[in-house]
């Protein structure tokens, strides 16, 4: 995880700084929906999801502050889950 949270730091901007970041998995659809490891990082200027693909290409998602309308957080059997509202779709 810190390996991807310094590669995920290169990708910011002079003025951007990491006010937090966690450890999951993001529900993205390619051919089928599979859950993909990796952080997702909030900043001072976006959130974002920054994670290693399988075939070692890096799976970037940027969120704007902007589109996120609403955001709710589901108590599940072993963890948390963490879904938000983002240009009228729901976010896993």
């Amino acid at each position: 995880m810190t390996t991807l949270l310094s590669k995920a730091k290169n990708i910011l901007a002079t003025d951007e700084t990491i006010l937090f970041y966690a450890a999951c998995s993001l529900d993205i659809f390619i051919y089928r929906s599979v859950a993909r490891p990796g952080l997702l990082i909030l900043t001072n200027k976006r959130l974002f999801f920054y994670g290693p693909d399988v075939s070692k290409n890096p799976i970037f998602e940027e969120y704007s502050f902007a589109k996120i309308s609403n955001l709710k957080e589901q108590k599940r059997l072993f963890n948390n889950q963490i879904i938000f509202m983002y240009d009228s779709e729901w976010k896993k």
